[in-house]
Order: C-alpha cells, then sequence, then structure tokens
C-alpha cells in the first residue's frame, strides 16, 4: 500500500516539476521531494491502518462480523485511497510545480516580481480572489509562507513580471490576506489551512509536518 500510494504521488511530483520551468531542476530538490512524498505515503497508511483497526471491534467490545468489517473498510479505502489521494495528487503536482519554479525565481534573483495569480473563474475561492494580482520582490516575506496551492484543489499560481509594468503591493497587507486566506477554524478550534503556509521550494517539501497524518509518535517517525 505504501509503495502504491507513493507510485501515485510521485506521478503528480513528476508531471509538476516539469511544467512552465526555465531552468534544471537541481537532482537535491528533486531528491528531497521524492523522500518526502514517499515519507507521506508511509504515514497515510499508517494511519489508514490504524483506524481499520480500530472498526475491528463493535461498540460492546466483541469482534464484528466480518461482512459488516468489510462494507466498513470499503469505506474507509473510498474516502483514503480515492476521494483523499485524488487531492493529495493535484496537490503534489501544483506543489512540486511550485518548488520547480522557485527554484527558477531564485536563479534569477530580484530580477523580477512576483505575482500571485488565480484562476480567475466563478470557482476561486473569495478570499484567494484577494490575493490576485498580488505582486512583490521574492526577497519579500511574503513568499515564505503563501506560495500556492494555499488549499487542496487550489489552482493559483505565481508568475515573474517586469518590475516596472507592476507596482509592488503592500507588504504587510498582503501578508494578512494570505493569513486570512489559510485560515479555516475547525470544530476542535484548530486552524485546518494553517498547514498550507509554507514555501515548498524553500523548504523543500511537498507535503509539509504541519500536515496532520506527521503527527504520530517519534519511533513511527524513525520507521
Amino acid at each position: 500500500m505504501v509503495n502504491e500510494i507513493n507510485r501515485v504521488l510521485q506521478g503528480a511530483v513528476k508531471s509538476g516539476i516539469s511544467t512552465g520551468i526555465k531552468h534544471e531542476v537541481p537532482e537535491a530538490l528533486t531528491k528531497a521531494l521524492n523522500e518526502n512524498v514517499f515519507v507521506f505515503s508511509g504515514l497515510k497508511t499508517y494511519h489508514q491502518l490504524k483506524q481499520a483497526s480500530l472498526l475491528l471491534q463493535d461498540e460492546k467490545g466483541g469482534i464484528k462480523p466480518y461482512n459488516q468489517f468489510q462494507q466498513e473498510v470499503l469505506k474507509l479505502h473510498e474516502s483514503y485511497n480515492v476521494n483523499y489521494l485524488n487531492a493529495e495528487y493535484n496537490f503534489a503536482a501544483a506543489t512540486a510545480q511550485m518548488a520547480a519554479k522557485w527554484n527558477d525565481f531564485e536563479q534569477d534573483g530580484d530580477q523580477y516580481h512576483l505575482q500571485f495569480r488565480t484562476a480567475a473563474d466563478e470557482k476561486v475561492r473569495r478570499s484567494h480572489a484577494v490575493l490576485h494580482n498580488t505582486t512583490l520582490p521574492p526577497s519579500d516575506p511574503f513568499w515564505n509562507e503563501y506560495m500556492p496551492p494555499l488549499d487542496w484543489n487550489c489552482r493559483c499560481t505565481v508568475a515573474q513580471v517586469l518590475k516596472d509594468k507592476y507596482t509592488p503591493s503592500n507588504s504587510a497587507e498582503a501578508v494578512s490576506n494570505g493569513q486570512k486566506a489559510t485560515t479555516r477554524i475547525g470544530k476542535d478550534g484548530v486552524n485546518r489551512a494553517a498547514m498550507f503556509r509554507f514555501n515548498p521550494g524553500k523548504q523543500k517539501v511537498i507535503f509539509p509536518e504541519k500536515h496532520p497524518y506527521f503527527k504520530v509518535q517519534q519511533r513511527v517517525k524513525e520507521i
């Protein structure tokens, strides 16, 4: 299962990393992204199997009939390996593309400004639409946390633009809008979107350690 999830997500990384870039992607960056995806695949499998094991017993502590257990595990499979995996594939492809693009941006330095762009259609989240055309130099701290994708199935991107064609945005205002775009408080009071505050090119990861899958015992991480 680890290998199969890894195979699917590695395909997304390979697709994303070769899209719309000018410079060759360093081997060290590709290696780091692939290793991150493999660890993510292992942790995803761990959580999935842990939930499956909890389905074995009924409310009274007895073992469930096989048919009931099978149906519940199939629902678990539908969630993890169909719905979640589809969103994770899209995220991995988009994040890999941004990591590769950041490599381009770093090589060009502050020769250009960077501009945040949405897909500019009716499906764009309102909180992301506010960030559309945000224009700042690569060295601005905004890009440390608000490189897209900023959520599951986010289609936003970043492009290089000429300095003399676009006026730089207010950095503090941009950061404030970025915080709002990555705030989604769950019933437990935890911000579910905080995990999207990272720069894949700088941190050299596809899935950040703020992802819930990484919340495991230390011995599991070591394995």
